[in-house]
């Protein structure tokens, strides 16, 4: 298995020693290490191989780490890098702050090293999954015709570079490091394109992940009003994280994103694809004592709900209060 090679960004140089040590015995050796968003940045100019990953310490002189991860999400060769923040617990205000950057992760100091390897293990498969991605891309390339997919219409996909674009893995891993008050304020919404196996049967890789995006577009188009987070689940499903009284008409929501989709009805049929059905589910939240475990499921629960459907899911047990 390939070593990924980490940049580790911290001003703390007794914790540079602890993080790297730990790092070593993990079974991480490629690492380097800088005290400075600055000398973060005069690395990666001047670095000839790409960083497969990156540790970032959110408070730092100058230039802290939610800036310094804006700016390396700024680097097309960056865009979908693991970015795993690391903060103390007196400065998790700023957690939020470091996803809407585009932060993928965080863990607290003191340094817990269970905790550490299972950043780490996240970090790993987002990069197996983008190798895979480069992997069937030159394939594609080298085809003079497409083939039809290779991906699986079961996994998540990364259909869209936006701001408000989120790997799905990246977004239940995010749920799990929320408090439980923070997790009370929030709500998962299911959208779930109910005739996506038709047009991935249809077309090839490229052209069912344009039929994805472009139903992402007109889903972000509808939200605009409120902040959220949106990732591709597979099975042509959408889920979005939002504020919890973001959405109070999904029916309303529901006829917004139809209508959206309806409008390129035209290019669909020129494309010989199948104009989106979209099915939006109510939004399903968390009680302030939930546990672990129904932490875990908030995402399959908005999407099954998106899955039965607003018209055909009145006497499904759901928590929106």
């Amino acid at each position: 298995m390939k070593d990924l090679r980490i940049l580790a960004v911290d001003d703390d140089r007794a914790f540079q020693m602890v993080l790297q040590g730990t790092l070593a015995q993990l079974g991480y050796n490629d690492v380097t290490s800088v005290p400075s968003a600055s000398a973060a940045l005069k690395v990666i100019r001047n670095s000839p191989q790409l960083f497969d990953g990156f540790l970032l310490d959110i408070e730092m002189p100058e230039v802290d780490g939610v800036e310094l991860c804006r700016r390396i999400r700024a680097m097309s060769v960056y865009r979908k890098t693991p970015i795993i923040m690391v903060t103390s617990l007196a400065d998790k205000k700023y957690v939020d702050s470091a996803f809407a950057a585009g932060a993928t992760d965080y863990f607290t100091k003191p340094l817990d090293e269970i905790e550490l390897r299972a950043r780490l293990q996240v970090m790993r498969q987002l990069v197996d999954e983008r190798q895979r991605a480069l992997d069937l891309l030159d394939e594609l390339k080298s085809w003079s015709d497409l083939p039809k997919s290779n991906i699986k219409f079961d996994a998540p996909l990364s259909v869209i570079s936006a701001s408000w674009m989120v790997e799905y893995l990246a977004m239940q891993n995010h749920l799990l490091t929320l408090n439980r008050l923070q997790l009370f304020g929030h709500a998962a919404m299911g959208f779930a394109v109910t005739n996506a196996s038709e047009a991935f049967r249809l077309t090839d890789h490229v052209g069912y992940i344009d039929y994805l995006a472009n139903v992402a577009t007109v889903i972000a188009e509808a939200l605009k009003t409120s902040p959220f987070s949106m990732a591709h689940a597979g099975q042509g499903d959408f889920v979005v994280l939002t504020n919890r009284t973001a959405v109070s008409d999904p029916k309303s929501l529901q006829d917004e994103v139809r209508d959206g989709v309806a409008s390129y009805q035209k290019l669909y049929n020129s494309l010989g694809l199948p104009t989106p059905l979209i099915q939006v589910g109510r939004p399903v939240s968390a009680s302030i004592f939930s546990q672990r475990a129904e932490v875990s499921s908030l995402l399959d629960r908005a999407r099954m709900s998106a899955q039965i459907g607003i018209e055909d899911g009145q006497n499904a047990q759901k928590q929106w209060n």
